[in-house]
């Protein structure tokens, strides 16, 4: 009887137990959900080359903690260097260009305007001359008042182009100087050159109109005495009145010309202003691929995965090495769907890494996946091929840590494997 007793008493304390605990995993699964496939997981920001070239220096070493934006390795600079002095001296024959353009647009304008008040006065020649044979005497003084102004106009003109010829004189001077020592190409010394002959050239046809002004001038005094003497030449005043009008347009139309030839200068100045924009622009972007033979961080964190050696000559976008910033580590955790039913962002969480065991680290539900891993992995699979096995999948799910408590980066690693709490109340 006490054997049966004591059987009896182990059954039903054993009952008991079972009862217990079956009642405190429902309570638990009612208040809690759990599980163990999850993991650390952060960002990896793989450093890659922006160019090509033999790596000369090597700053880092593996699982070194780097700031961001400080050197990590350097390539051969010397050819992008060459290339930085090569376009700089594009931009300044451009800027060169640029300014030579400018100038022959001014002295196109000082040309032109001399000339269209040149055809300006000889048509009021022209006019005073066919007056004058109606009004002689007013005519003859209205002509010598054209003439000298003619003349004034064309002084100026030549005083303009001695200015000029001066100025490319000095240009001429200094690019042959330049050029001597060896600063400029032979290129700009021509252009200076052939600026000084054309400068040369209107200082010649100035002065040549100077002369003719003079001449047309003489010659209208001279008109004039002969009229107040009591001559009466009408038609041949007439004519001559005549002739001035058809030279008068003709000077209006060789200033039209000149005008003309203005704009064409304009649109060359346009054209070098074009040249030097992308001159500058071609600077920057070698400018730029010399700063990036320096390699720097993309972010704050610890150098993982070195592939570079020193000496390797590396490609464009060839990965070298991983920065993993571990100040800012999450955790994946993978449920099943069944235990997602009352799991809701901003929950709180209790974590436990197998690395640091007895440790509690807290956080927080951050989001749930828009999909289960399987319908994201490289092969989805597909039900309707085949005999179906209903499997119940998982979902990933995202927990914040509190930073205060993990204390990277010294601490959690990324793959880190850990045990996950959600609690439901």
């Amino acid at each position: 009887m006490t054997a049966r007793r004591l059987l009896t008493t182990a059954f039903g304390l054993a009952a008991l137990a079972f009862m217990s605990y079956g009642a405190y995993a429902w309570y638990r699964s009612f208040r809690q959900v759990s599980t163990d496939d999850a993991y650390i997981d952060g960002a990896i920001a793989t450093v890659s080359a922006k160019v090509s070239g033999q790596v000369i220096d090597l700053v880092v070493r593996d699982n070194q903690s780097v700031k961001q934006g400080e050197v990590l390795a350097r390539i051969d600079p010397r050819d992008y260097a060459v290339k930085v002095e090569h376009a700089r001296a594009a931009v300044a024959i451009a800027q060169s260009q640029y300014r030579a353009a400018s100038e022959r647009i001014a002295l196109g304008k000082a040309r032109a305007q001399g000339q269209m008040t040149q055809a300006h006065a000889s048509a009021l020649s022209a006019e005073s001359s066919q007056h004058s044979a109606r009004e002689m005497l007013e005519s003859s003084r209205a002509g010598v008042a054209a003439r000298l102004a003619a003349l004034m106009s064309v002084r100026s003109e030549l005083d303009r182009a001695r200015a000029l010829a001066e100025r490319a004189s000095s240009d001429f001077n200094r690019a042959k100087e330049l050029f001597e020592r060896e600063l400029i190409p032979r290129q700009d010394l021509d252009h200076a050159a052939t600026e000084w002959a054309a400068a040369a050239a209107f200082v010649s046809a100035a002065e040549q109109r100077v002369t003719q002004a003079e001449r047309d001038l003489t010659g209208s005094e001279a008109d004039a005495k002969f009229r107040e003497a009591g001559a009466e030449p009408n038609q041949i005043g007439v004519r001559m009145a005549d002739a001035r009008v058809i030279d008068a347009r003709a000077r209006r139309m060789e200033a039209d010309a000149m005008t003309q030839e203005v704009r064409v200068r304009e649109a060359e100045r346009d054209l070098a202003a074009a040249q030097l924009r992308e001159a500058q622009a071609n600077l920057a972007l070698a400018e730029l691929n010399l700063d990036y033979a320096q390699i720097r961080a993309p972010v704050t964190g610890m150098v993982s995965k070195k592939s570079v050696e020193l000496g390797q000559v590396v490609e464009v976008g060839q990965p070298l090495l991983a920065v993993v910033p571990l100040h800012d580590v999450w955790v994946t955790a993978n449920f099943k769907e069944t235990q997602l039913a009352r799991v809701r962002p901003g929950m709180k969480v209790r974590v436990r890494v197998d690395s640091f065991p007895g440790k509690v680290f807290n956080g927080t539900v951050d989001s749930i996946a828009a999909g289960t891993g399987a319908r994201f992995s490289l092969l989805p699979p597909e039900n309707a091929t085949g005999n179906w096995v209903k499997v119940v999948q998982r979902v990933p799910v995202k927990i914040t840590l509190d930073p205060k408590e993990y204390g990277n980066p010294h601490t959690l690693r990324t793959g880190m494997s850990v045990f996950v709490t959600i609690l439901l109340k």
